[in-house]
Order: structure tokens, then sequence, then C-alpha cells
């Protein structure tokens, strides 16, 4: 996971947090930053701490976001390591009725992270399977001011069900799913009645997936 927080100035329009472009304009500094918890073959735990505030010279920062690439491999080339976005926005006041944290100071939100699959389109791997990841989560608001000495609780779970990254272009079966096959024209979708091509995963010519085989 890369762990990426943003910091804006407190007073944008003070010249020392001011910055001036190649074309001479000027604009208020920003400053982000990124740490990087390597990926484990097995569930992990890591705690890790956000500084709420952030000095570039005489600028004083505070932050306003944290954003989250959430990362994951289904395999090991380097390109079946994708990634998720996600993450934090912090705002000066909550909505009312928002979550907030309980009284030992811990804010819970749990994300679901799921894989799609689909057939490579890649010149070097045209056919191959590969997947993408996506996460969602809910109450990922914050509240500035209730953030000091508190701890976000991040919970991650992964869908065991995989599902195509577009619909209708497989077909499921009892023994797995199948592609359709792509016609001449271009047309991707399961025409009626379908007809199904292989693919290609970890070297072999497969029918179904995730079975390989039927």
């Amino acid at each position: 996971m890369d762990i990426k927080p943003s910091y804006d100035p407190e007073d944008p329009e003070s010249s020392v947090c001011q910055r001036q472009n190649l074309h001479g304009e000027w604009s208020a500094r920003y400053y982000g930053t990124s740490d990087n918890i390597p990926i484990q073959a097995q569930p992990q735990a890591f705690s890790h701490k956000v500084p709420l505030t952030y000095s570039v010279g005489l600028c004083r920062m505070q932050l306003t976001s944290l954003d989250l690439d959430i990362n994951g491999r289904h395999g090991p080339q380097r390109w079946q390591q994708t990634y998720a976005n996600g993450g934090f926005r912090i705002f000066k006041q909550l909505p009312t009725g928002a979550p907030g944290f309980d009284k030992d100071g811990v804010r819970a939100v749990a994300a679901e992270c799921s894989w799609l699959f689909q057939q490579s389109q890649a010149k070097s791997r045209f056919g191959e399977l590969e997947k993408l990841l996506t996460c969602e989560a809910s109450g990922t608001h914050l509240q500035y001011d209730q953030l000091a000495g508190k701890t976000v609780k991040l919970v991650i779970e992964v869908n065991p069900e995989e599902k195509p990254s577009h619909g209708d272009t497989w077909i499921k079966f009892p023994n797995g799913w199948k592609p359709c096959a792509h016609e001449s024209t271009g047309w991707r979708w399961c025409r009626k009645p379908p007809t199904f091509q292989t693919f290609k995963m970890n070297g072999e010519t497969c029918t179904v997936y995730p079975g390989c085989t039927e």
C-alpha cells in the first residue's frame, strides 16, 4: 500500500506560501509525500503515523487529504501487479450524523476489494488473462480538529467472488467463466447464441476460468 498525505497552506495568501512557476505566475504552494508498505503473500496488519501539520520554510501547512494506493498482485510477473485508489478527505466540519470516533479515540472504516478479470489487449500479451483491482468503502470523510491523537482503523476484505471487468463479455457456467469470441467487426459482447474463444493463463491455453480446462 502507498500512503500519500497531502498538505495545503493554512494561509494560502501569505507571501511565504506562494511559489512561482516557469511562466512567472504565482500560486499557493502545496506539499505531498508518499510511504510504501510492501505487498505480502499473506494478510498483514500495520500501523502508520501521519503528521497533521507540515512546514515548508516559513509556510505552515495542514493535512487536507490522505490518498491510498491499495496494491495487489495476481501473479509473479511485473504486469500482474496492480492497484486501486482510495483514501480519506479532511473537512473543517462533517455533515450532521456523520460517524465519529468512539470513546477510545478509534474510528473503524471497512472496505471491500474485488478482482475483475479480462483478456489483455496489450500487443505483448494479447489474450492473456489479466486482473484489475477495485475497492469500495464508506465513511471516509474526517474532520480535521478531531484527528489529533486519534486512530483510524481501516479493515480491507477481499471479495472471494471474481467477476469480468465488463458485463456480457464472459458467460458463467457451473464449472467457471468462458470468454465470448470477438467478431471480425470488433464486436466484443456476447452474441446469441454465443461462441467462445480460448485465452492464455500462466502460459497455458485455457477455455474456462478459473480452472483453465473443463
